[in-house]
């Protein structure tokens, strides 16, 4: 008795599905308002928080997005000639206040500590408040090879706001400033900011090779050409010496456009091919310096 005929597309999208079920969440390697969370400190003193007050603005910059780490109170921000906009929520804060004990039988004795709780605004909550910016630590290496091919390629990048993306209209990269990149748990942040870079520069080649995928995906299409840029973006930095191996980072990115996958067994191969003409069409550029170099298949 034979054996049933195994379907290619499908063993080789379900072992693409097993390690999308398998992976975590996908991480933001940059920090969205370019200004990593430190520890928070007042804004007029300039002590830092302790204890559990640390922990409580943690959370409340969190939540809000707040990326700076300043914080006053109401009174203190006034003493500034800064003001809480109206409709702004403080954030509690925990202090001691020594008071005297009367019963006390000697000195050391007669003081007794005393919680009190006072609010603090953010200096995002703040209007009237000129300050400083707060200078970014660049964790970023520069790799030459990944630079020499974003330069050839004579793709227009930019730097600036806190979002990643390639915008058709005007032919243009925009990556948050490299200062921002602060990596993952298992990226750091250099791979991060060529990974990110190298993924939009795969977009960048869809209209110059005419990368319609509109007639293959439908209503996929953009899934679809996200899945071409992230294993684009993967087979360059094995290419350019970035990362030596695939990461985890990558799959969890690719784990959100699952769907597709799991409803068309070629999306997968179709999307690989895709990202390795794109890695074919970029690395062209610094072919000719760099020999040694091995096209991504």
């Amino acid at each position: 008795m034979h054996a049933p005929k195994r379907d290619t597309y499908q063993v080789i999208t379900d072992a693409i599905l097993a390690s999308l079920d398998s992976c975590g969440q996908y991480e933001r390697p940059w920090q969205r308002s370019g200004v990593p969370l430190t520890m928070p400190k007042n804004a007029v003193t300039g002590r830092r928080y302790r204890g559990s007050n640390i922990v409580m603005l943690w959370v409340a910059a969190q939540d809000a997005g707040y990326s700076d780490n300043r914080w006053a109170t109401f009174r203190q921000w006034a003493e500034k000639g800064a003001s809480v906009r109206k409709g702004e929520k403080g954030t509690p804060v925990l202090w001691f206040q020594m008071l005297d004990r009367k019963d006390g039988a000697d000195e050391s004795d007669r003081k007794l500590p005393c919680a009190r709780l006072s609010w603090v605004f953010n200096v995002a909550q703040i209007d009237g408040y000129a300050a400083d910016a707060v200078p970014l630590e660049n964790q970023v290496t520069p790799i030459e090879q990944a630079d020499a091919l974003l330069t050839a390629s004579g793709a227009s990048i930019t730097h600036g706001g806190d979002s990643a993306y390639y915008r058709p209209g005007t032919d243009q990269i925009v990556l948050p400033p490299r200062e921002a990149f602060t990596g993952t748990a298992t990226m750091t942040a250099t791979e991060a900011y060529y990974a990110t870079a190298c993924h939009e520069l795969v977009h960048w080649t869809g209209p110059r090779l005419q990368r319609d995928l509109g007639k293959r995906f439908g209503d996929d299409a953009y899934a679809a050409e996200e899945l071409v840029a992230e294993l684009g973006a993967a087979f360059l930095c094995a290419t350019l010496g970035i990362s030596s191996e695939p990461r985890m980072d990558h799959v969890a990115y690719l784990a959100h456009w699952s769907r597709m996958l799991r409803s068309d067994r070629r999306a997968f191969v179709t999307a690989a091919s895709k990202a390795s003409e794109a890695c074919d069409f970029l690395l062209a550029f610094i072919e000719a310096e760099a020999p040694e170099l091995e096209q991504a298949a």
